[in-house]
C-alpha cells in the first residue's frame, strides 16, 4: 500500500516538474510590452514618469489616444491620459480608477490582435446590445454585394514553426464565417489577382514591422483592403496550444472577423475579443460573434 502512494505522488510530482520548462519559458521571454511593467501605480498629476510615452503611444495604436501625436519624451500623467485609460477599463470591464493598476498593467501586457478598439473616435467594444448595426462596421466599410464571391491566396513561410497547416486552418475558418453570411470563398494558387491574402510575415501590412514575441499577434485591413498579416516570431501552433504556444487556429478566425467588417467587442468569450492569452483556444463563432457578421450582410 505504501508503495503505490509513493508512486502516486512520485507521478504528480513528475507531472508537476514537467511543465516547469514552458511556464518558466514564458515568463522569461521579453514582452513587446514589459516596459508597463515599471508603470504600474502612476497616476494623474505625475509630471515625469519615466516610460509613460511609450504608454501613450501604445494606446494611440488602439485607438484611445490621437494617433498622429509623437508622445516622444512625454511623461506627463495629465488629464487626457487618465481618460483614456478609462476608456480602456471600461472596455475591458476592469475598475475604472484612471490609474495604473496592477489588472490594467497586467491587461494591457497581454498579447492581442493589432487592429485598434477605437476607430475614427467611435469605440467599438461597448455593448453592442445597445448600439445600432452601423457599431458592428470595422472602419463603416463592408463588402459590396457585388463581392460576395471573394477569391484568396495563402502565403506559407515554410520556415515558421507552427504554420504548415495554414492552408487547411484559413480554409475551415473561412467556412465558419460563410454560414452566417453571403460569402463564398475559392482559393486561388496561381499569379493572378486576389480578394484575400494571407501571409506570415514581419511586416504587419501598414509598412512597420511588428514587435516580437507576445505582443501585436496579427494585423489585418479593413473591407476591401484584403489582407491579413501574421507575425512570425510567435510560437504558433495548429495543435492543442501548450501554455507558451499561441493557437494558430483562434488568431486567423478572428482576423478573418476583420476582413469582412466585424470589429473588436468586449464580449471576453467571443472570438472577436481583442486579447487571446498564450496556451487559450477560441475555435468556434460565438453568439456575439455572429449577431455582429449577420448585422453587417442580413439584408443580403
Amino acid at each position: 500500500m505504501a508503495a503505490k502512494v509513493y508512486l502516486v505522488v512520485y507521478a504528480i510530482i513528475m507531472l508537476q516538474l514537467s511543465l516547469v520548462p514552458y511556464i518558466c519559458q514564458s515568463k522569461l521571454i521579453d514582452s513587446p510590452f514589459g516596459f508597463l511593467n515599471s508603470l504600474e501605480g502612476s497616476t494623474k498629476g505625475q509630471e515625469n514618469v519615466d516610460g509613460l510615452h511609450q504608454l501613450k503611444s501604445y494606446l494611440a495604436k488602439f485607438g484611445y489616444l490621437e494617433n498622429q501625436v509623437v508622445f516622444e519624451n512625454d511623461n506627463l500623467f495629465d488629464e487626457k491620459l487618465e481618460k483614456a485609460i478609462k476608456t480602456y477599463q471600461r472596455n475591458y470591464k476592469l475598475s475604472v480608477t484612471g490609474h495604473l493598476d496592477g489588472a490594467t498593467i497586467t491587461q494591457m501586457m497581454k498579447p492581442r490582435c493589432g487592429c485598434p478598439d477605437i476607430i475614427n473616435g467611435r469605440n467599438t467594444m461597448r455593448n453592442k446590445d445597445m448600439y445600432r448595426t452601423s457599431l458592428y462596421v470595422l472602419g463603416n466599410t463592408t463588402w459590396p454585394s457585388s463581392k460576395y464571391n471573394l477569391t484568396y491566396k495563402i502565403q506559407i513561410n515554410a520556415s515558421v514553426t507552427g504554420t504548415q497547416n495554414m492552408r487547411s486552418i484559413v480554409e475551415e475558418s473561412l467556412r465558419k464565417w460563410a454560414q452566417y453570411s453571403p460569402f463564398t470563398f475559392l482559393e486561388v494558387t496561381d499569379g493572378s489577382q486576389t480578394d484575400l491574402i494571407f501571409e506570415v510575415s514581419q511586416d504587419r501590412g501598414d509598412g512597420t514591422p511588428f514587435d516580437g514575441h507576445g505582443g501585436l499577434l496579427a494585423l489585418s485591413s479593413y473591407p476591401t483592403g484584403g489582407w491579413s498579416h501574421y507575425d512570425p516570431s510567435e510560437s504558433w501552433t495548429s495543435d492543442d496550444p501548450r501554455p507558451d504556444q499561441m493557437d494558430l487556429y483562434s488568431v486567423v478566425l478572428h482576423e478573418i472577423g476583420h476582413l469582412l467588417g466585424v470589429d473588436h467587442t468586449s464580449v471576453q468569450s467571443a472570438v472577436m475579443f481583442p486579447i487571446i492569452n498564450a496556451g487559450q483556444k477560441k475555435r468556434d463563432l460565438q453568439p456575439d460573434d455572429i449577431q455582429g457578421i449577420e448585422a453587417l450582410y442580413h439584408s443580403s
